[in-house]
């Protein structure tokens, strides 16, 4: 990144947050929203052109929001929270626009991966149940250690009835109703970055 795309990131942040230095203006933000310009059009606040996934930030100690911003731009706040929602959200915006036209989504690395497994649990995708012996970490582990499996012929019917009621009634319902995932439910505040 040049030098005064830095800069103009540096600026952007501290000046949208309650402290004065870099490293202390990094802590308090994170990752609202996501906004997808498939032809790459996209700018980001640090004046880097031509991207293609651009992201709304928030800061929790004062509500500001900066968008749009690039993720190499979010991952120069060095946290590995924001680093992994850069890389997942792109995921689950093409999951979800599978899922609206109709594609058959299933466990593979076309639209999962480790982190995006653990993203979901973390996010509360696996709510507690009867089938889960009321334990949601179980279905992560499940659906975990299937993405794992390198011969997914090798999957019994069972375990394969179980990874398609999973995603069904659990995954893609919460990746339907992420908000993130929703441009238009970015919050529109006066400080926010243009």
């Amino acid at each position: 990144m040049p030098r005064e795309n830095f800069d103009a990131l540096e600026r952007a942040v501290i000046s949208n947050s309650q402290s004065r230095t870099w490293s202390a203006a990094t802590l308090g933000w994170e990752v609202i929203g996501l906004d997808e310009y498939p032809n790459g059009a996209g700018v980001c606040v640090c004046g880097h052109t031509d991207l293609r996934w651009l992201f709304n930030i928030e800061n929790r100690r004062n509500g500001s929001v900066l968008h749009p911003i690039g993720s190499v731009c979010v991952n120069h706040f060095e946290r590995e929270d924001l680093d992994r929602d850069v890389n997942v959200l792109p995921r689950l915006l093409a999951m979800r626009a599978a899922l609206l036209e109709g594609e058959n989504v299933i466990l593979t690395a076309k639209f999962f991966s480790r982190a995006l497994l653990e993203y979901l649990e973390d996010s509360g995708a696996f709510p507690l149940d009867q089938w889960n012996t009321v334990d949601g970490h179980e279905d992560y582990w499940f659906l975990l250690d299937m993405f794992n499996k390198r011969n997914k012929d090798a999957l019994t019917k069972g375990q394969r009835w179980k990874i398609r009621i999973l995603l069904r009634d659990k995954v893609f319902p919460f990746v339907r109703s992420d908000p993130r995932l929703d441009s238009s439910s970015t919050p529109d505040r006066s400080r926010s970055a243009q």
